[in-house]
């Protein structure tokens, strides 16, 4: 039987992707949308989006617009998100989310819900990400304070938070080599030499770049530079959906991301 999906910020450049790939995806059924209330798209058609089987149902304001389904993916705006989050509490639905920049009173919220529903939770859903973070951790912890840790990431020029959310992630795994990190948000003006155990965060922004992550460990007389380039948003689609498959499996509640859906905890 189809895992029965509904997108909230369908009508949003990763809600169109995710409407494509749900398309030429096996086992999937897209049955409704979730949009603001001021959105032209409030109480159109998904056929309207996308000829297709396999796409159908409302374009509502809120999960109680939508017909029954089985896991909500979002990628919204963390006040949209949080309250995609409550309605989904209310009525016992897994959640996908890929929503950025929410605050750490906003992260703690999510937490908390995942005591009640099963969430997935990610910065970002591809694969090679996924991995790099991996890589980034276990250089991290195999150099310590020995190596000078600068992270870099660049995105298109409509991007509304900076840096982005898997620049942090990234910055995450890279605390898990060093005590207490001091993070530097760019440089300006008379900054004096670098301190110790100092992590360098970077975000650029111009054109259409879909996403470009870059972790370079320096040290002296030699560095590693690990990147991830991102040329298409399929490949986050692709892994929302891969996630949405694992998370309606689960039989208990609790807060995952990718590394949980691609077998990668120990």
């Amino acid at each position: 039987m189809d895992v029965r999906i509904a997108i909230a910020g369908v009508g949003g450049k990763m809600g169109k992707t995710l409407i494509e790939q749900i398309a030429l995806s096996e086992g999937l059924m897209l049955v409704g949308g979730i949009e603001q209330s001021a959105s032209h798209l409030n109480g159109r058609k998904l056929s309207e989006l996308k000829d297709s089987s396999k796409i159908s149902g409302p374009i509502a304001g809120s999960v109680a617009g939508l017909p029954e389904f089985d896991v909500l993916i979002d990628f919204s705006i963390p006040a949209a998100t949080l309250e995609r989050i409550t309605e989904c509490v209310a009525i016992d639905k897994p959640m996908v989310i890929g929503t950025t920049g929410l605050s750490a009173d906003q992260a703690l919220r999510v937490k908390s819900a995942s005591q009640k529903i099963p969430i997935v939770h990610a910065h970002n859903y591809s694969v090679g990400l996924t991995l790099l973070l991996d890589l980034v951790e276990r250089a991290s912890m195999s150099l310590g304070d020995g190596a000078d840790v600068e992270i870099i990431e660049m995105h298109h020029n409509q991007k509304i938070d900076a840096p982005s959310g898997t620049a942090y992630a990234l910055l995450d795994s890279v605390k898990a080599g060093k005590e207490q990190p001091h993070v530097m948000h760019g440089r300006q003006g008379q900054v004096g030499q670098r301190k110790k155990g100092e992590v360098g965060l970077h975000a650029v922004r111009g054109g259409d770049v879909v996403g470009e992550h870059q972790v370079i460990f320096a040290m002296s007389g030699e560095r590693i530079e690990l990147t991830h380039r991102a040329h298409s948003r399929a490949n986050f689609a692709e892994g929302a959906l891969r996630a949405c498959r694992w998370v309606h499996q689960l039989p208990s509640p609790g807060l995952f991301d990718m590394r949980d859906v691609l077998g990668m905890r120990e």
